[in-house]
């Protein structure tokens, strides 16, 4: 059996939303990885609560019978810095590649 005919949890990223006028806040899945629609999970009160501990194992809207993994989604790698680019360019230099070869 491979890894793809396992049952278990799918992964499904979210992003924390407030509701204008109240202070509800909510784990809002944009992308269902079952329906691909947009589902809503309650994560508390805005002055009380902590966001985090609604986060991981839950059913489905869509098929309560199923269940996914609300994650957050992953960070974006940092860029390089200004001394790895510099160091790039420095290294490009030595290559030989003058515009008068042309």
């Amino acid at each position: 059996m491979g890894k793809r005919d396992r049952q278990g949890p799918r992964p499904a990223y979210v992003t924390l939303r407030d509701l204008p006028g109240t202070r509800l806040m909510f784990w809002v899945v944009d992308e269902c990885p079952y329906c691909a629609g947009r589902h809503l999970h309650p994560a508390g009160n805005l002055r009380t609560a902590d966001p985090g501990e609604r986060l991981g194992e839950q059913p489905t809207p869509c098929d309560p019978t199923r269940t996914y993994e609300l994650q957050l989604p992953p960070r974006p790698k940092k860029k390089s810095g200004k001394q790895a680019r510099r160091k790039e360019r420095r290294e490009g230099r030595g290559l030989g590649l003058d515009w008068d070869d042309e």
